[in-house]
């Protein structure tokens, strides 16, 4: 199945809400959505405190947002978060709706 059309629709949703796009600022809490294929990763973090041990790991806040070329994150959303703690990141396949946290059994 063709997810294209279903990401797209997905990314300028996030436009039309008013999220900034691009690479996020350090030193904040944030709150992000980060594409790869047909999954969507969303998460709150501050960058900041992210460990570069954590980027050889998938599915880590670290390995979605500090290297995003070699992650191949294609769309990268991100605003202020309004809580600061960190939760997720969670997977959410754009095609099947199924949703992951990290850490849940495949």
């Amino acid at each position: 199945m063709n997810y294209r059309a279903a990401l797209d629709r997905w990314a300028q949703a996030r436009r039309d809400r008013g999220w900034n796009e691009g690479s996020p600022p350090t030193g904040i809490w944030i709150e992000y959505h980060a594409t790869h294929a047909q999954f969507v990763y969303s998460g709150r973090c501050r960058i900041d405190q992210l460990s570069r041990d954590h980027m050889m790991m998938l599915e880590t806040h670290a390995h979605i947002l500090l290297n995003t070329g070699r992650s191949q994150i294609r769309y990268l959303f991100w605003r202020p978060a309004a809580v600061e703690s960190e939760w997720g990141p969670r997977r959410m396949d754009l095609i099947s709706g199924d949703v992951r946290m990290r850490g849940d059994p495949e």
